[in-house]
């Protein structure tokens, strides 16, 4: 998993006609700042790297493992010697990251302490019932999502059960920030900057995808709704409209999702969606776009 997940996730070129914007050409350079005595320092590019890519895949492989993980699993999933995953399987026990029990490793309090003191959705204390009552609102499933990098990651879901959004959602999988509606609507509502640093992380075979997000971008921005009619997945239509934080910045999207059926009903939904958020989201503590 180590070495392919480091093809899959190759620094791309993005000079114009990779994606045929010249806009993710310009912002995607490296960018410059004048540190103190005035010298100009360039700004580092994003990019994996090996030993960061290892300890996320350790700590994502024991949370999905209600059992717990052994080690020789965990080398066989991040393709590793025994050798270097017990290294840092070590260090994460020592840092309260990981607990181990009867050979078999478990998250420890580290991220869930983490996650307290600086996830902004978390000290919201996002409630279940705000998602059920929208789902009961609008007649259908509805999912909040939230950025991890550079991917949207589903963490709850309410409503009727969709073979392919209610699995995605249970299992907290990774999704592309610029396919998904929810990651959409995150996607849009970053600054420019970021948003391009994003976009040029996305691998060659995703070019089409990237450019009908900027394609979709300006109406994104307009009418705070982000579509996914069917692309990621065949039985599932989505839109998504952003939550904010105190400051205006963007720090989750609730989705609501319908299936081929009703796909004709998703602008109508939108709009709904938004007017539902509006009036419920306030007594949940959260703000609306």
């Amino acid at each position: 998993m180590g070495r392919t997940y480091l093809r899959m996730h190759h620094r791309i070129s993005v000079r114009q006609g990779r994606y045929g914007d010249p806009r993710l050409r310009d912002k995607t350079r490296a960018q410059s700042y004048v540190g103190r005595g005035g010298a100009s320092i360039s700004r580092m590019p994003v990019r994996p790297h090996r030993t960061v890519d290892r300890v996320i895949g350790i700590l994502e492989a024991v949370a999905l493992s209600p059992r717990g993980v052994t080690l020789a699993e965990l080398a066989a999933a991040l393709d590793a010697a025994k050798s270097s995953v017990q290294e840092l399987t070590n260090g994460l026990l020592a840092r309260g990251y990981l607990i181990e029990d009867d050979r078999r490793f478990h998250l420890g309090p580290g991220p869930f302490i983490l996650a307290a003191r600086a996830n902004k959705l978390a000290a919201l204390s996002l409630d279940h019932q705000f998602l059920a009552e929208l789902s009961k609102v609008l007649r259908c499933t509805v999912l909040v999502g939230v950025r991890v990098g550079d991917a949207l990651v589903y963490a709850d879901h309410a409503g009727q059960e969709s073979p392919s959004l209610t699995f995605v959602a249970r299992t907290h999988a990774r999704r592309p920030l610029f396919t998904t509606a929810a990651g959409k609507a995150l996607l849009a509502g970053v600054p420019d900057e970021e948003m391009y640093r994003l976009l040029e992380l996305a691998g060659a075979e995703q070019a089409g995808e990237v450019r009908q997000f900027l394609a979709e971008l300006p109406e994104i921005r307009s009418r705070r709704l982000a579509f996914n009619r069917g692309v990621t997945f065949k039985d599932a239509f989505a839109v998504a409209t952003p939550l904010l934080a105190s400051d205006g910045s963007p720090i989750a999207a609730i989705s609501a999702a319908v299936d081929p059926a009703e796909a004709d009903r998703l602008d109508d939904l939108g709009e709904e969606l938004k007017k539902a958020v509006a009036v419920l989201g306030p007594r949940y503590g959260l703000n609306h776009a």
